[in-house]
C-alpha cells in the first residue's frame, strides 16, 4: 500500500489544481489562488491539528486494488472510496466520481524520482481554444467530425522524458565538386573537379528529449518540440495536481539509438556548414561517436485528446508550454475529389481560353488543345489534392537535434580539401 496525496483549498477544502497561466494553485469552486509556499504552509498546519499522539501526515492510506497475480489495477479514492483505475506506472490521476485530484507520491521514489519538471504554462480553456483553431482552414475535414468531437475531454498529462546530454566526436568526408564550362564553336565542354573534403571535430548537445512512456507515440511526442529546457524547475508533487502523470516504463538505455541518430545527423550537418566554395557537396562517409553521455529524468507538459470517428481513433497532442499542436485529422474523400475536379476544371478552362485566343498555339478550337488543357488541369488538381491531404497531419519523427546543440561548442580539429580527379563531358552545340 502507499499514500495517495491530494491538495485541498485552505478556504473551502475543494481540490486545488496547478494553473499554468497563473503559476499558482487555484480552486475552481471559490476562485481562490495560492502560491506553492502557501499551500504547503496550510498542509503543515493541518498536519499539526489535534494531540501530538494523533498527529499524522495529511495524506490518506488507500486500499490498493490488485489482481490475482498482485498486479496493480487501481486504488480506492480516499475522498469517496470510488475505484480509481490505474496501473503500476500511474503517478497522478483524478477520481472519476468525485473529481478528487490524486497523486501517488511513492511513484516518484528512488530511481523514479524526476530530476525536474516543466510546469504547464497553458490552461485547459486556452488549450481547447487552440485545438479549435487547429481545425480551422482544413478543407478536407468532415463536417461531422467537429460536430461530434468532444474538445472538452482534453486532458493535461505530464509525460516522462529522458533528456540526453553528450558530446559528438567524429570525422565526415564529403565529395566537393567545382564545375567549369567552356563553350567552343561546335561543342560545349563541362569539367567537374572532385575533391575529398574532410572535416573532423566535436559538438556538445544538451537535453535532447526522448519520451520514456510506451503509451506515447514517439513521432507524436517528437512533433511537439521544442520545449524551453531552461524553464525546468525542481520536482514538486504540487505541480501534478489537476493533471495525469505516468512514471517511465522505457529505460534510458532503450532511447539511446533514437538520440544518437539525431545527434549524428546534426553533427554531419554542422560539419557540412563549414564547407564552402563548391558547386555541390555530398556526404560520402562518416565516423561519429557519442561520448560522455548522461541522462536526466523529467516530466514535460502535454495536453492530450483522443477521439473516435468512423471507428478510427484520432489522437492529438499539444505542447503544454508553447501551445504547439500535433495530430492527424480524418479526410473527407468527397471533399477531396470535389477540390481535385474543381481545380481541374478551372485550370483547363483557363488554358483552353489561352489556346482559343491565340495567346498560345495557333488560336481557335482543336481537340489537341482540349486534351492538353485537361491533362494539365488534372496534374494541377492532383497536386492541390496532395497539398490539402498533407495539411491534415503534422506528425513527424525528429531526425536531427540542431536546437539542442550547445551554442559555440563546435570545434573543428581537421579541415582538409584534397583534389582527387576531373570528369570531362563534351556536348555538341545545337545549330
Amino acid at each position: 500500500m502507499g499514500d495517495v496525496l491530494s491538495f485541498k483549498c485552505p478556504c473551502c477544502v475543494a481540490p486545488l489544481e496547478f494553473n499554468g497561466d497563473q503559476g499558482q494553485m487555484t480552486c475552481e469552486y471559490c476562485g481562490s489562488s495560492f502560491t506553492m509556499e502557501q499551500v504547503k504552509a496550510a498542509q503543515q498546519a493541518d498536519a499539526l491539528e489535534g494531540d501530538a499522539s494523533e498527529m499524522t501526515w495529511s495524506s490518506s492510506e488507500p486500499e490498493m486494488i490488485q489482481d490475482a497475480d498482485g498486479k496493480v489495477e487501481g486504488y480506492l479514492c480516499p475522498s469517496c472510496s470510488g475505484e480509481i483505475i490505474a496501473d503500476e506506472n500511474t503517478a497522478a490521476t483524478e477520481c472519476p466520481f468525485c473529481g478528487n485530484q490524486t497523486i501517488i507520491p511513492q511513484s516518484f521514489e528512488g530511481m523514479y524520482k524526476p530530476d525536474g519538471i516543466i510546469p504547464f504554462a497553458i490552461d485547459k480553456s486556452h488549450a481547447e481554444e487552440k485545438l479549435r483553431e487547429f481545425y480551422k482552414g482544413k478543407k478536407l475535414l468532415p463536417n461531422s467530425f467537429t460536430d461530434n468531437n468532444h474538445i472538452k475531454a482534453i486532458s493535461g498529462v505530464y509525460v516522462p522524458f529522458w533528456l540526453a546530454s553528450a558530446t559528438a566526436n567524429g570525422t565526415v568526408v564529403f565529395d566537393g565538386v567545382k564545375n567549369k564550362t567552356e563553350k567552343k564553336a561546335n561543342e560545349t565542354v563541362t569539367i567537374q573537379d572532385h575533391y575529398n573534403v574532410t572535416r573532423a571535430g566535436s559538438l556538445d548537445f544538451k537535453r535532447v528529449p526522448a519520451d520514456a512512456s510506451s503509451k506515447m507515440d514517439d513521432a507524436l511526442m517528437d512533433s511537439l518540440e521544442p520545449y524551453d529546457m531552461d524553464k525546468i524547475v525542481d520536482y514538486d508533487a504540487a505541480y501534478f495536481s489537476g493533471y495525469m502523470a505516468d512514471k517511465y516504463d522505457v529505460k534510458a538505455e532503450d532511447i539511446k539509438d533514437r538520440v544518437n541518430k539525431r545527434i549524428r545527423t546534426t553533427f554531419i550537418n554542422e560539419m557540412r556548414s563549414t564547407v564552402s566554395g563548391y558547386d555541390s557537396v555530398v556526404s560520402k562517409n562518416d565516423s561519429v561517436k557519442v561520448n560522455d553521455g548522461k541522462t536526466e529524468y523529467a516530466f514535460l507538459p502535454v495536453w492530450m485528446l483522443s477521439t473516435k470517428y468512423n471507428d478510427e481513433v484520432y489522437t492529438f497532442a499539444m505542447n503544454g508550454q508553447t501551445g504547439k499542436i500535433s495530430g492527424s485529422l480524418p479526410i473527407d474523400q468527397g471533399k477531396y475529389w470535389k477540390n481535385v475536379v474543381i481545380t481541374l476544371a478551372i485550370v483547363a478552362a483557363v488554358i483552353m481560353a489561352l489556346f482559343y485566343f491565340g495567346v498560345i498555339g495557333a488560336g481557335g478550337f482543336a481537340l489537341k488543345s482540349l486534351c492538353i488543357s485537361v491533362v494539365i488541369g488534372a496534374i494541377v488538381g492532383f497536386i492541390r489534392g496532395a497539398i490539402l491531404k498533407g495539411s491534415m497531419s503534422n506528425v513527424h519523427e525528429q531526425s536531427a537535434a540542431a536546437r539542442y546543440a550547445v551554442e559555440n561548442s563546435l570545434k573543428i580539429k581537421t579541415k582538409t580539401d584534397t583534389f582527387m580527379y576531373s570528369k570531362r563531358e563534351v556536348k555538341p552545340n545545337n545549330n
